[in-house]
């Protein structure tokens, strides 16, 4: 019986260890994480976008960038 309390309370003792060991791990990770300057870029897109007909492209939210001049697209003409 004895020897059954004292396998008990080891594993007890083991999981805690373990648990303590990755939450540290997990922390430095973080902290290295964190003291990156900048994020890295997102990766270029595989595709070019699609060029359609009357779609303008507008500058991205909070860059100062003025939107790309773009010209309208042609009036389609009637033909008899």
């Amino acid at each position: 019986m004895k020897a059954r309390v004292y396998l008990v309370l080891f594993v007890l003792f083991l999981a805690a260890a373990a648990t303590g060991i990755y939450l540290r791990q997990r922390a430095k990770a973080a902290e290295a994480a964190a003291n990156c300057d900048t994020p890295a870029p997102p990766p270029k897109p595989a595709t070019p976008p699609p060029n359609l007909p009357g779609f303008a492209v507008e500058p991205a939210c909070g860059t100062g960038a003025e939107a790309p001049k773009t010209t309208p697209p042609a009036a389609k003409s009637k033909g008899k």
